[in-house]
């Protein structure tokens, strides 16, 4: 047995974070105020890698539209819609066709030019197969008392992925935030 998965049987759904993280009981309640997820926030600034919207339908389905900057100048920005499934705490879903089937890549508010589009989205599906594809990921928040900032972990087919641990906060959307590439190394 791997390490990581020792440490998971031994921490239930805590993957052995912090224990000043708690985990959240209703992640979506944020979302159902109004508020949207920003993930890698500079406060600062005002802004965010990625924007995720979230609404709610019937039998634990969940509906995600994601903005993910990929580019400040020009602005270009990865954007997916997803369904997800409610698990027990976690959000889940199935990175597949119907997966790629939301995904397009935006300058602004407009679809980016087709031929440019296509080359994005080989190489975004590229990236997916590569580590993701038919693979059941889930994501779980925590959260520490009197912090904004809250932890998202993730799974992928059940074990830890440590690669999808991320940092965000919810924001108001009028608060101003927009989003800001990663700097180019």
């Amino acid at each position: 047995m791997s390490l990581i998965a020792a440490l998971l049987l031994m921490s239930g759904t805590t993957f052995a974070i912090d224990p000043a993280y708690k985990p959240v009981k209703d992640q979506l309640a944020p979302a159902r105020a109004g508020k949207i997820q920003c993930h890698e926030p500079d406060t600062e600034a005002r802004t965010c890698r990625i924007m995720t919207w979230f609404s709610e339908g019937d039998g634990g389905r969940v509906q995600a539209r994601q903005l993910t900057a990929l580019a400040d100048s020009p602005s270009l920005a990865a954007e997916l819609r997803i369904g997800l499934t409610r698990e027990g705490a976690a959000l889940c879903g199935v990175v597949n066709e119907s997966y790629m089937a939301g995904f397009r890549i935006v300058s602004g508010r407009e679809p980016y030019a087709p031929a440019d589009n296509k080359r994005y989205a080989i190489l975004y599906r590229d990236a997916m197969v590569a580590t993701l594809w038919n693979r059941k990921a889930c994501s779980y928040a925590f959260t520490r008392p009197d912090d904004a900032m809250q932890l998202e972990v993730g799974t992928v087919d059940g074990e830890f992925a440590g690669e999808l641990m991320a940092s965000y906060i919810w924001i108001d959307p009028g608060a101003g935030y927009r989003l800001k590439a990663r700097p180019q190394l």
